[in-house]
């Protein structure tokens, strides 16, 4: 207990044999190792909610942070207390020993290490960032990717949009105009 002793503390619940667990273990993984590169107060323990002890040595052993044993009886416990919904889950405990946040794998998934240190401020200016894309959303932001800037039919042949416009509009003069352009 000694080595979690002031440090921000994540209990990640996890069960080897379930996809999203796997899929999200080395993305945590990663995250946990640039962290501890940057020299951030920073741990994970695995708290295993495995039903067979292969799946918690396969799981662990991918795993460069601490663990309770496998068939502890605060898993179960632990996973009670914090109302455990979906898995994977990382619960953040702060230095004061207090739940800084019930679940920051998604927010992991979404943002990696920009969602660090996982704080209610931190929150706030992601949810900032994610409004502003939003607001600035276009159709060709969300479907154009390099150079596929075309969708396709079921035959596998490009889809040539018609665009129709109101010559008094300024959005559609605009609109139109790049569409010239870009043909």
């Amino acid at each position: 207990m000694l080595d979690l002793e002031g440090k921000l503390v994540g209990l990640y619940f996890s069960i080897h044999a379930h996809r999203m667990c796997r899929e999200f273990t080395p993305k945590l993984v990663e995250l946990y190792k640039r962290l501890k590169e940057k020299g951030e107060n920073f741990e994970v323990v695995l708290i295993s909610l495995d039903f067979e002890e292969k799946h918690f040595k396969e799981s662990f052993e991918t795993m460069p942070w601490l663990a309770l044993p496998f068939k502890d009886k605060s898993c179960e416990k632990l996973a009670r207390y914090f109302e455990l919904r979906t898995i994977p889950n990382l619960v953040i405990i702060g230095q004061d020993g207090k739940t800084l946040n019930p679940n920051v794998a998604e927010l992991i998934e979404d943002h990696g290490i920009e969602a660090y240190p996982f704080t209610p401020e931190k929150l706030e200016e992601l949810a900032e960032i994610e409004k502003a894309k939003l607001e600035s959303q276009t159709l060709e932001s969300v479907l154009v990717n390099g150079e596929n800037d075309f969708v396709i039919d079921k035959s596998g042949s490009k889809v040539i949009f018609l665009f129709c416009a109101n010559i008094a509009c300024c959005y559609c003069i605009t609109f139109n105009n790049l569409l010239i352009i870009s043909n």
